[in-house]
């Protein structure tokens, strides 16, 4: 449902929310602005200040929809990965029963030359696959068994994506016009002439719905620090063994499929972090602060999530 969302000057308490009348009119999606206007209402009730209000939403909605989740989903991941590493063992057996197999029809086909073979002798291509194919089959029915299919791991986007894009587009909307948060002018009587009462002014004199003139690089490099730190540890997660963590140092293949798979992955995350930083430069400041918000409260649950469920390969 879409809804015509025309410029206003709208003002409430600890609020200054300012524009020019523009003669055309913008269309934006109505979920959006109620996101929007339930951010005024927080602010208006709780009395905190944007800078604070915004990073405290963050944290509340993630901890309330997101963390159940993720621990769900690492719990699934863990249990996952040790039933794999049960599957493992079925390959090699596979390929040594078919090959056994094989070898047993290949005698017999020359002990009865007369004797047309139905079908031919399998090749080592063929075992493989038979192999690997097997192996999944026994996979998908152990985790079917232990109630942790695969299909699960997408629960979590489609509830963490959504959930982010909802706040951003609300904040975005929130910061097409001048804001100016009042809440941080009223400074107590005995801060009055002193430096905290200096820097409290003058961040209650930001508009949040541009970029930091003073600063323009501070919210950049803060969310580029934060998304690089998650994607590092989650790489690090990635490629941990269960000899490394018992400090037996494994040499490992950097030709594998494995190997060559988890870092084009990291380098397509790592790319993603820098174009994160350019967008950041040019979002409103307010944005950015639920950007950096979120980012570190994925860092401190990854933190908290290897400290529980460490996973291992």
């Amino acid at each position: 449902m879409l809804s015509i969302a025309t410029t206003r000057k709208f003002v409430a308490p600890g609020l200054v929310r300012t524009a020019l009348a523009k003669p055309c009119q913008t269309r934006s999606i109505a979920f959006f602005n109620e996101v929007a206007e339930s951010f005024v209402l927080l602010h208006e009730l709780s009395g905190l200040p944007w800078i604070f209000l915004v990073p405290a939403t963050t944290f509340s909605l993630r901890t309330i929809f997101t963390l159940p989740f993720s621990i769900w989903q690492r719990r699934r991941i863990v249990k996952q990965q040790e039933l794999r590493k049960v599957t493992q063992a079925t390959t090699p057996v596979v390929k040594l029963r078919l090959a056994a197999a094989t070898q047993r029809q290949q005698m017999e086909s020359q002990s009865s030359s007369a004797v047309l073979q139905k079908k031919p002798p399998l090749t080592p291509e063929q075992i493989t696959l038979l192999a690997l194919k097997e192996t999944r089959t026994r996979q998908k029915k152990l985790f079917e068994d232990n109630k942790v299919q695969l299909w699960k791991n997408f629960i979590l986007p489609l509830v963490q994506v959504p959930l982010w894009v909802s706040v951003s587009m609300g904040l975005r909307n929130l910061t097409d016009h001048r804001l100016i948060d009042t809440n941080l002018s009223s400074v107590p009587p005995s801060l009055h002439g002193s430096n905290m009462h200096e820097i409290i002014s003058q961040i209650g004199s930001l508009d949040l719905s541009v970029p930091l003139d003073n600063l323009p690089m501070l919210a950049p490099l803060c969310l580029g620090l934060l998304a690089l730190m998650n994607v590092e540890n989650n790489g690090r997660m990635m490629t941990t063994t269960t000899a490394g963590a018992m400090g037996i140092k494994v040499a490992l293949s950097p030709n594998s499929k494995l190997s060559q798979s988890t870092q084009s992955v990291l380098n397509i995350s790592r790319l993603s972090c820098i174009f994160f930083m350019g967008v950041s430069t040019q979002a409103p400041f307010l944005l950015s602060i639920y950007w950096i918000s979120s980012q570190l409260y994925s860092l401190v649950q990854n933190a908290f999530l290897d400290m529980l469920w460490p996973y291992q390969r």
